[in-house]
């Protein structure tokens, strides 16, 4: 194996030390051109990989072995889209391997998935939405779920989201870390408002808008720290018991459909009522309209050109 490189003033490890910790050695690779939470879920996706299957050496690395992987992954239920993401993670790895020598090719060249089928969204119906807003209130968690509603943001931007990003004068809010590494502004509609009014008068005195709480035996308190990914799936779990929406056609072994349903609902509400798909992508956050386009069908009706034809 080749000795340390040094690229851009960052020490690159040797590729030994890239396969037993790549977050360490890997990931200062990618840190060069990747976003930081690119990097994380690039390193954590290679670092599954590489355990669950006991390669130690780049030439443990063949097509079999990963084709193999991502078969068992099918199998236990993960989305053709979440493979082919735990694919590309993978090819990123050897791609990086195969530039510092130690591979010859990249064995995910021989790799073979299935296209991942074009599914229509899943969403809420309106007594769905009524129900999901109602349960929420009785669970302590109005706010967060008529936010979610209203705006279609992502969990990782609800986590994020900050009293100065929101100008309720005029009536919009600011994501600055976007999945899309695209700063966008996101309209704020009346109910929307009304959750942020509420949340203000429990954590108006912090920076974040959801701040996480701090437990100890016989109380709590607000930390001005973003909550963890665990509280949110945890309080959701009464709502995806309740509305068999959320499990719909899941896989028994699968996780479920968690707060991105809410994303889905806002966006196939807003098609339903004719926002152009355009301004729907910029309101999402979509870098391309194109992934704005699995939405086109709701806005469709009769057409009177149909008789024609």
């Amino acid at each position: 194996m080749r000795g340390p490189e040094a690229s851009a003033g960052v020490r690159i490890g040797t590729p030994a030390s890239v396969m037993t910790d790549p977050r360490e050695q890997f990931a200062l690779a990618l840190a060069l051109t990747a976003a930081p939470k690119h990097v994380r879920t690039v390193s954590a996706t290679v670092k599954r990989f590489l355990w669950s299957k006991g390669i130690l050496q780049p030439t443990d690395l063949t097509a079999a072995r990963i084709q193999e992987y991502l078969a068992r992954l099918l199998a236990t239920g993960r989305s053709q889209k979440t493979v082919a993401n735990y694919r590309s993670a993978i090819s990123t790895f050897c791609d990086f391997l195969r530039d510092h020598g130690d591979l010859t090719v990249n064995p995910c060249a021989a790799v073979r998935l299935r296209r991942p089928e074009e599914r229509l969204p899943r969403y809420l119906s309106e007594v769905e939405v009524v129900e999901a807003l109602r349960l929420a209130g009785h669970h302590g968690i109005w706010p967060e779920v008529a936010l979610a509603l209203a705006t279609g943001l992502r969990l990782s931007e609800m986590i994020r989201l900050q009293w100065a990003d929101v100008d309720p004068v005029r009536r919009v809010l600011a994501i600055r870390k976007a999945k899309s590494r695209r700063p966008r502004i996101v309209p704020l509609c009346r109910q929307a408002l009304a959750a942020l009014e509420a949340q203000q008068v429990v954590s108006g005195t912090f920076s974040y808008v959801f701040p996480a709480r701090q437990t100890w035996p016989g109380g709590w308190r607000y930390v001005d720290t973003p909550r963890t990914s665990n509280w949110w799936r945890r309080v959701l779990q009464p709502l995806q018991d309740a509305l068999p929406v959320f499990r719909q056609g899941m896989a028994p072994t699968a996780t479920g459909r968690g707060w991105h349903l809410f994303r889905h609902t806002f966006a196939s509400r807003a098609a339903q009522r004719g926002v152009s798909l355009y301004k729907l992508a910029a309101w999402l956050g979509h870098s391309d309209v194109r992934t704005t386009q699995i939405y086109a069908h709701l806005q469709g009706g009769y057409d009177p050109d149909i008789e024609r034809a």
